[in-house]
């Protein structure tokens, strides 16, 4: 490998172009991180970096030159420069193992489609070494039912050790390839990389894989989200993190005390009886009297409401807090909830009402005295705080009134 050029130095690193025949390191593409690893000048340099990020060198169209974004260890960097290297093979076997299997996952969906006008069409790929997502196009409604029955497939194929291959030829010839799924419009280098899962998916993709379907090991859906017609599904290859959901599905079916064929439909029931327990609530702020006290804070003899309720919740004291400067527009309105564990923080809100001119913004970042956490706008601030001192609170909405 040599160094062609330095395209980029700053104090802990660079970018250089590298002439890598071997193609060593592979670029990122297609949603596949570019590889990492190290490099080191030969002989007599000290020169020893690693390699953080491998990048196409689009302006020249070459496949036997990269970018490698890399952090100097010592030296610097020479054009001309022969170096040494290594990549870390243990992060492109994940990212092959990733890659094939959601080629694999993506035609097992399309082909398990009720309907072809309704086709799952994987749109963007993102692949990490612990968890990969997809980005899916599809018009109908995406069930884990669906998601559970394409990863079975999927599986299946991975222990039925499919054959997979990958080769390089011009774009004439891969153009005139039968069934080739190719996104035409992406691809700009005159070769292309055919890669071929028997049985299963001919497809024009630059990313690496591994040989066997049996070397992705395991396939397991970690999640989705979305509506129709843009969705994402998340998956792994990495077997542990089975054990680890199992683990916890079976931590939490101790604590709902059920099966687990029972857990959806418990879960369901519960959802539907929060959501009356909130409209209840919702109805029943209009009718909660708060017995705020008044107080007269600075030189202006301003009116300060103040209620300090221990236990209470925020979401139940922010309607009565607002009624309070709606119907007292020039004054302030102090709301403190204390825990009865004194350490733990608690929640506060302080507004104003429409016709005092102060601008409550930065009260909790020019008031530490009040030990609190959070934000606002210019007519309310609100988080947690651990100061349960009242009079502290008072000070401290003087001095900042003072200097307003």
């Amino acid at each position: 490998m040599k160094i062609i050029d330095i395209l980029e130095i700053n104090r802990g690193g660079a970018k250089i172009l590298v002439e890598d025949s071997s193609a060593l390191f592979h670029p990122s593409g297609g949603g596949q991180p570019g590889d990492t690893g190290t490099i080191q000048g030969v002989e007599s340099s000290n020169f020893r970096a690693g390699v953080l990020d491998t990048l196409k060198n689009k302006e020249l169209g070459d496949s036997n030159t990269f970018i490698l974004d890399i952090a100097i260890k010592s030296g610097q960097p020479e054009k001309g420069m022969e170096l040494t290297a290594q990549v870390d093979a243990a992060r492109n076997r994940v990212l092959s193992r990733m890659h094939t299997a959601q080629h694999i996952f993506s035609r097992i969906q399309e082909a398990g489609s009720d309907k072809a006008s309704q086709t799952p069409q994987t749109t963007k790929v993102n692949l990490g070494t612990e968890e990969s997502s997809i980005s899916i196009r599809y018009d109908g409604n995406l069930t884990w039912e669906s998601l559970f029955a394409a990863e079975e497939k999927t599986n299946e194929i991975i222990a039925d050790h499919r054959k997979i291959t990958s080769s390089v030829m011009s774009r004439e010839e891969a153009e005139k390839l039968p069934g080739l799924d190719a996104k035409w419009d992406r691809i700009k280098d005159e070769s292309v990389t055919v890669v071929s899962i028997e049985g299963i998916d001919t497809m024009a993709c630059a990313g690496t894989h591994v040989s066997d379907s049996g070397d992705i090991e395991s396939f397991l859906v970690t999640g989705f989200n979305g509506s129709a017609p843009d969705w994402e599904v998340r998956f792994t290859v990495h077997a542990s993190r089975l054990t680890e959901y199992g683990r916890r599905m079976r931590e939490l079916l101790r604590e709902v005390g059920c099966r687990p064929d029972q857990i959806r439909d418990v879960f369901l029931r519960q959802r539907t009886e929060n959501d009356a327990l909130r409209t209840a609530l919702d109805k029943a702020r209009a009718f909660i009297s708060i017995p705020w006290e008044e107080r007269k804070i600075g030189a202006t003899k301003l009116t300060l409401y103040i209620a300090m309720i221990p236990g209470m919740s925020k979401d139940l004291m922010t309607t009565p807090a607002k009624s309070c400067v709606a119907e007292h527009p020039d004054s302030l309105c102090l709301v403190l909830l204390p825990e009865n564990d004194i350490a733990s923080p608690f929640p506060f809100l302080l507004l104003r009402g429409a016709e005092l001119n102060v601008d409550l913004s930065g009260f909790i970042k020019k008031r530490p005295e009040i030990e609190a956490r959070g934000g606002g706008k210019p007519d309310w601030q609100n988080g947690v705080t651990t100061q349960r001192s009242l009079s502290v609170w008072l000070t401290a909405i003087e001095s900042f009134l003072s200097l307003s």
